[in-house]
């Protein structure tokens, strides 16, 4: 082989250099040549720079946001070139609200910086398929979408002929949080009374115990109402990891000298920058919520005037039966939603104004002054108030008690208790993790006591739920059918453990005995209440289906005891299962019918979100990919399939109860006879006739790529154009009733229920865990950084971040009792099966806990076994009560969530052959 012998290299490199310099241009090939003047016409060659213009060339700037489930909301300005995405860059251009708070820029995170990629990666639908195998067999024919929706139509009136309305089950998911998107499957669900489960509680993230209190769980703080604050309790969040545009107005509150503190289990991306991280033992933090109550009582730190006016706390209750003392007690045919304090100057029992019975809305006391303390008689009924029956829950729980529960040294205990009682502004911020647990309600319920004696409401804090929704009235009209017609509304997690099939599952994992010691009931007392729900009318359930309609909901990855729900669902919607759906998911895979759906950048549409004030703007920046159609679009297609063919069959109104379903002019009233054909349509109808959005114009809305909301956009009270927005200040300020039975701040609820578990007053309980099953390991499931839920986990970059798999985290010390290495494979076990991970050391986890953020898709599991399949879920029985003001189903308010966070696993290194030979497990 010939080979450079580096004589002739130097000798080389001497001709080169003398070619140079014979040339005139001695810096021609080492680029050190001195310019003056860099734009000047002797500059040498410069035709490599082109390469770079190029890069950053585009033909035009749309906008867009990320809205699968993710609170950010955040504005993009998306590029594009021929015809495609080339990237996308923050608009970072929102103004600033209040010259004394920080902006609300930029917003963005790593998962919205790859969406161009991952809109066009290989699970991207861009066809209809329809099935040509067996179900989940991956076998597909693509059709046209003029046979897709003429088959689609045809079963769907099938199923209306053989079994009338209410079997079909019209759910869509979190990828639909979009003004248009949403809107598009939730009005043909009421046109058609679809059955649509409560979004919230099919996923566990509805705060139960914030609505007990409060009458709505989704009035909270915007993040800019956070930079205020002077003391923080991050109770179940870790806003660095999954708020990542928002967390900076925490950070800055601590910067200013505000008071943060933290109680994860983990040492988390969080925890690690708070003045004070309390590990507190999982799911034990109604305990620590009680102990605060419990010192703020005892050394009288409670703020009686708050009390007084905000809460019930000065109600009365008879000491003869626990009931709260009502009109109808001492009124012939008096009302039941009427109720008295005591009043300390006229010294008798005083009408309580504001409650749902009472005519006069309002908290003002006027000249009265309620009693807080002591025993009375009202007519020869002896009563107490309901503080007095708080005190004597509360003792209960010292901080010296609560110790052995939740691990936190009782001095540390009172010491935050006084901290928050002093603070001049205190917020207590609870993620939608707080809701996996069946403590939930209790979690919640107790943290807003300790707000409210502190006197925290309003401007001076309260309960944060990480929620606010805004008043959207076109949007609402045009997602309910302007109200004329109504979906089949349904609680969410009932309807997922009774449909799926749960309930085996559920008694595998638990043991009875052990569970009712933790929680309060057993599964079979679970069960009967879930039963007596429904027949007393508390929870609306519609049993069993015969078709499915899913849109953006991964559903058959999300639920527990993954398996048995998929094979449920599959056997109950034999006669027809549609999914309309952006990519190839875990739930696509089993459909009869596949309708591709445009992604962010392909479609016209609106969104916000009560993280800040902002609607942003989507333009549809290009257009769909292959043959996917906007959500709005592909139901107008399919409704306008479904009126040719019932026309055609000679279908005409069918009765359903007090209305009708009318499927021979469905197209004509979804589009409303033609005004509303396309999401352009739609889009163009809400910024131009939505009240909270000014009158701003099209043209400037797509410009901009966001509008800011005035003030009509507060459904509780105004957003006010300059402040942050604060819950409840309607209330505190303006002395409103809040939506409860009593009109107040809701600390007793004397619901037959609540008596029978010992839980008319805020009290402590703990979630099941390992002490309920045979399996030691607590289990610990929070949301990933490097995914919204199963979306974009197997995005390319975002995979270069972490293992690149689904890993589990495991503290050493456990790690070396059971001979695992980091980075082996590892199996978790427990009565419902397994599934296989990557073991990931993570010393700051309890050495009797395992951690695995949630939302890795089946397909990326070993044998595809996912975490869900073994994973057993609870209902909270509370959660399902009515029948009581404000306790009754509502949908996104109060109803049961699905847990997750009740299961235990063992751990052991996996073998070569159970990874190797699924038959060898």
């Amino acid at each position: 082989m010939w080979k450079l012998k580096r004589r002739d290299f130097l000798k080389g490199l001497g001709l080169t250099g003398t070619g140079a310099l014979l040339s005139g241009n001695v810096w021609a090939l080492n680029r050190l040549e001195p310019i003056g003047d860099t734009l000047a016409s002797e500059y040498p060659y410069r035709g490599w720079e082109d390469l770079y213009r190029n890069e950053w060339a585009w033909d035009h700037v749309g906008h867009a946001a990320h809205c699968i489930n993710c609170m950010g909301n955040c504005g993009w300005d998306v590029y594009v070139k021929d015809g495609i995405v080339i990237r996308e860059e923050q608009i970072a251009k929102y103004p600033q609200v209040n010259p004394n708070v920080p902006d609300a820029n930029p917003r963005g995170c790593q998962k919205g910086a790859i969406h161009s990629t991952a809109m066009y990666e290989a699970d991207r639908l861009r066809y209809p398929l329809k099935r040509a195998g067996e179900r989940g067999e991956g076998k597909w024919q693509r059709i046209s979408w003029d046979q897709a929706t003429e088959e689609i139509a045809d079963k769907v009136i099938d199923i209306f002929e053989k079994y009338g309305p209410g079997k079909l089950k019209t759910h869509q998911g979190s990828g639909n949080q979009t003004m248009v998107r949403q809107s598009a499957p939730n009005r043909f669900a009421s046109l058609v009374g679809g059955i649509q489960l409560d979004g919230f509680t099919v996923v566990g993230d509805l705060n139960t115990g914030a609505h007990l209190a409060y009458g709505n769980p989704l009035e909270s703080f915007t993040s800019d109402a956070w930079f205020d604050a002077d003391y923080i309790l991050l109770g179940m969040i870790n806003p660095n990891a999954t708020r990542i545009p928002d967390a900076h107005y925490i950070w800055e509150a601590k910067y200013n000298g505000a008071r943060i503190t933290s109680t994860a289990p983990d040492y988390n991306p969080s925890s690690i920058h708070t003045d004070l991280w309390m590990p507190i033992k999982q799911g034990s933090d109604p305990f620590l919520a009680m102990s605060f109550v419990n010192v703020i009582i005892e050394e009288r730190l409670f703020k009686p005037a708050f009390m007084k006016e905000q809460t019930d706390l000065p109600m009365l209750v008879r000491l003869d039966n626990g009931k709260l003392l009502r009109e109808a007690d001492l009124v012939e045919g008096g009302s039941d939603e009427v109720f008295y304090h005591w009043d300390l100057k006229s010294g008798q029992a005083v009408r309580a104004k504001g409650s749902m019975g009472d005519d006069d809305k309002t908290l003002r006391l006027g000249d009265v002054d309620p009693a807080l303390e002591g025993e009375f008689e009202v007519e020869g009924i002896k009563v107490t108030t309901v503080f007095e029956q708080v005190k004597q829950e509360a003792a209960k729980y010292s901080p010296e008690t609560t110790f052995e529960h939740t691990n936190i040294h009782p001095d540390v205990v009172r010491q935050e208790a006084r901290h928050l009682a002093a603070a001049r502004k205190a917020i207590v911020m609870l993620g939608y993790i707080t809701s996996s647990y069946s403590n939930c309600l209790y979690i919640g319920w107790g943290y807003a006591l300790a707000l409210a004696l502190t006197g925290h409401g309003g401007r001076t804090g309260g309960l944060d739920t990480s929620w606010v929704v805004w008043n959207h009235p076109k949007w609402t009209e045009l997602a309910t059918f302007d109200g004329k017609k109504s979906a089949r509304y349904e609680p969410g997690g009932l309807g997922e453990v009774l449909r799926g099939g749960m309930m085996d599952g559920i008694r595998r994992h638990f043991d009875n005995e052990k569970l009712k010691a933790r929680t309060g009931f057993n599964v079979d007392e679970m069960e009967a209440m879930m039963q007596e729900s429904i027949d007393e009318g508390w929870m609306p359930y519609y049993g069993e289906i015969k078709g499915m309609i899913s849109i953006a909901d991964n559903t058959f990855r999300r639920n527990k005891i993954a398996e048995t729900y998929r094979e449920e669902h599959l056997r109950q919607a034999s006669e027809l299962y549609v999914n309309i759906n952006v990519r190839m998911d875990s739930t696509a895979e089993w459909a009869d019918y596949v309708l591709p759906a445009a992604s962010h950048y392909e479609a016209w549409d609106l969104r916000t979100q009560g993280y800040h004030r902002f609607c942003n703007v989507f333009t549809q920046s290009v257009p769909p990919v292959g043959e996917c159609k906007p959500d709005w679009d592909i139901m107008a297609l399919l409704t306008k399939k479904i009126q040719e063919r019932a026309v055609a069959r000679g279908i005409g109104p069918i009765q359903d109860g007090e209305v009708t379903r009318d499927l021979h002019t469905i197209h004509d009233d979804f589009t409303r006879n033609g005004e509303l054909n396309t999401d352009y349509d739609v889009f163009r109808y809400i910024v131009e006739n939505s009240p909270e959005f000014g009158g701003v114009s099209v043209e400037e809305a797509t410009e901009r790529g966001f509008i800011v909301m005035n003030e009509q956009a507060g459904l509780n009270q105004p957003l006010q154009k300059d402040q942050p927005y604060n819950p409840f200040t309607a209330q505190t300020d303006g002395k409103q009733p809040y939506e409860t039975l009593t009109g107040r701040i809701t600390f007793y609820c004397d619901h037959p229920r609540f008596v029978k578990l010992k839980s008319t007053v805020p009290t402590a309980r703990l979630y099941a865990g390992p002490e309920a099953s045979n399996y030691p390991l607590h289990f610990y499931s929070p949301h990933a950084r490097w995914g919204i839920h199963s979306n974009w986990r197997s995005n390319k970059y975002l995979l270069r971040l972490q293992r690149g798999e689904p890993n589990i985290y495991i503290n050493p010390k456990l790690a070396a009792e059971r001979g695992i290495q980091d980075g082996d494979r590892v199996k978790l076990f427990n009565a419902n099966g397994e599934f296989f991970a990557q073991a990931k050391f993570y010393p700051s986890i309890p050495a009797d806990s395992i951690m695995m953020e949630h939302g890795w898709e089946p397909h990326q599991y070993i044998h595809r076994k996912p975490m869900n399949n073994s994973h057993a879920t609870l209902l909270q029985p509370l959660e399902l009560v009515g029948g009581w003001g404000h306790l009754q189903f509502i949908y996104a308010k109060w109803n049961a969530n699905q847990v997750i966070h009740e299961s235990s696993y063992d751990i052991a290194l996996a073998t070569a052959d159970e990874i190797a030979d699924p038959r060898a497990v």
